[in-house]
């Protein structure tokens, strides 16, 4: 009977020692696809390689020649994510809110590398169409100096009108000191292959002395064109840049013939206020 009784202690030990093997079995250790271990999280080689990705490194490296000097973030960031935790950071709407943002970035990344692929290489005929069609950026390049005043685009595109038709910077920045406005004004480059070509045939059209505007950012930009210089480069090295934008062209054109389809079948609704701001006003 005292035999009987001793058993389940016995069986109970065992219980307990195949307990503590497998607990030690599951300690988290770096080794193969397991770079490192913060705080009992594992850093994968996948995850140094997406990290070496955003930094830019060939992703044909080997990781023992990247890993060195990418992983470090990768552990900071790691630690920093444990803190942030254990302050509650993970629960407040701000987090809720940028999660969801970049959830959908990598997503939006991801679908657009689905969609685009591999574009196929432009032909030689197809580029030297492109660079005829180009001339501002190839054979009829210039470098513009521009007299330029700055200052935060206003709510109404009526006000933006109202100082273009004062006719000379001088009388905008003017204009712009009397009502208060924060302005900043001088002159700047601009070289017309760094523009839109249709933007650029209009900006090379004006007149002497005429005033242009543009808006970008929260920022009027108002100029007029004070020195014209050409800046044709050498033929021979138009073919590589030209390649590319053509290339870069045609990855737009079939991504946004796939984000239209996604539209059309799509189910969109939008509060009525958010619409009508973001409508573009006629004359606009």
């Amino acid at each position: 009977m005292n035999g009987l009784m001793r058993a389940p202690a016995s069986a109970g030990w065992i219980v307990l020692a195949l307990a503590s093997t497998a607990l030690a079995g599951c300690e988290k250790k770096p080794g193969g696809q397991v770079v490192a271990v913060v705080n009992g999280e594992e850093i994968t080689q996948q995850e140094l390689r997406a990290e070496a990705e955003g930094a830019q490194v060939p992703a044909n490296q080997d990781i023992r020649k990247f890993g060195p000097q990418v992983l470090p973030r990768v552990i900071d960031r790691a630690l920093l994510a444990d803190y942030a935790r254990q302050q509650g950071l993970d629960r407040g709407p701000e987090y809720v809110a940028r999660r969801r943002q970049l959830e959908q970035t990598l997503l939006a990344s991801l679908a657009i590398r689905k969609i685009v692929g591999t574009p196929a290489k432009p032909s030689a005929a197809e580029v030297q169409r492109f660079i005829d069609a180009q001339p501002t950026t190839f054979s009829q390049r210039q470098r513009l100096t521009l007299d330029q005043v700055r200052f935060p685009t206003p709510a109404s595109n009526e006000v933006v009108k109202g100082l273009t038709k004062l006719g000379s910077v001088d009388a905008i920045e003017a204009q712009l000191k009397s009502q208060g406005v924060a302005a900043q004004r001088g002159p700047v480059v601009l070289d017309t292959a760094t523009v839109a070509p249709d933007i650029a045939r209009q900006i090379i059209a004006l007149k002497p002395g005429a005033v242009f505007d543009f808006s970008a950012n929260g920022t009027t930009f108002m100029s007029t064109v004070v020195a014209r210089a050409p800046a044709v480069a050498d033929p021979k090295t138009w073919t590589a840049p030209a390649t590319e934008a053509l290339s870069r062209q045609k990855t737009d054109q079939l991504l946004k013939q796939a984000v239209d389809k996604m539209r059309a079948s799509a189910k969109i609704e939008i509060d009525p206020a958010i619409k009508a701001s973001a409508t573009p006003q006629p004359g606009s």
